[in-house]
């Protein structure tokens, strides 16, 4: 045999090899023992399902529905969303807000003091609710029968309580200048401050009265204003209440 018959029939196995190579990898031979995908009449193996269509019924509970877009026709559709009101908060002014007081005038035919019935705020600060009976005292009674105990022009300068449960009020100068005088006229004014702060606030124990600020010897000439007054319901007539 010739070097050149040699060389050709080496080439031709080689040829030959790869074509064969070349169609085993293009055609994906079947494995042994034939072909192993189930014929059109065979049931599908258990446990094999098909995945499940856009939209439809996931065991997790209900229809899978996409949320609407911003801007979208479905929510347009769905109409604005309503903001709940906000709820208005109770009234300050409210009868609920406000509780009863008692407060003392003088008698018109007498020296005593006797009760009337008025309402003030019910508010959390006792000095605020001490404020707004003093004011009360001065706006006077509204019945005839009974006479003002402080001058409807005096003002409310100012009231303190201190962690003993004494009140200082502070009044103008006109408590004092404008005031009738006389001993039982002075401790009118007194005891109506006194018992109906004390009668209606029982952190108030005791009260000290100051004039325009400062401290005065007397309220006009009678009564010594330099020390703290105790209720004194003995010159009250309370009509059988008490």
């Amino acid at each position: 045999m010739t070097r050149e018959q040699i060389i050709l029939g080496a080439a031709g196995g080689i040829c030959a090899g790869l074509l064969i190579a070349a169609l085993m990898l293009h055609g994906g031979g079947p494995p042994a023992g034939g072909d192993a995908s189930p014929s059109p009449s065979e049931p599908a193996p258990a446990g094999a399902s098909e995945a499940p269509a856009e939209g439809a019924a996931t065991p997790e509970g209900g229809a899978a529905a996409a949320a609407p877009s911003p801007g979208s026709p479905a929510e347009a559709a769905a109409g604005p969303v309503e903001t709940p009101a906000p709820q208005a908060s109770p009234s300050f002014v409210s009868e609920q807000n406000r509780r009863d007081v008692v407060l003392f005038f003088q008698e018109s035919e007498g020296e005593n003091l006797k009760a009337e019935k008025r309402k003030i705020f019910q508010t959390s600060s006792v000095a605020d609710q001490a404020k707004q009976i003093v004011v009360e005292l001065i706006n006077g009674p509204r019945d005839p029968k009974l006479l003002p105990t402080l001058p409807p022009e005096t003002n409310l300068l100012g009231l303190y309580l201190d962690r003993a449960g004494t009140a200082y009020v502070d009044l103008s100068p006109e408590v004092a200048s404008l005031h009738p005088g006389g001993t039982s006229e002075e401790l009118a004014t007194i005891f109506s401050l006194v018992d109906s702060l004390t009668y209606n606030l029982h952190e108030i124990k005791r009260v000290h009265i100051l004039i325009g600020g400062e401290e005065r010897d007397t309220l006009k000439d009678h009564l010594d204003l330099r020390r703290d007054y105790l209720p004194d319901l003995s010159i009250v007539d309370m009509d059988g209440k008490r």
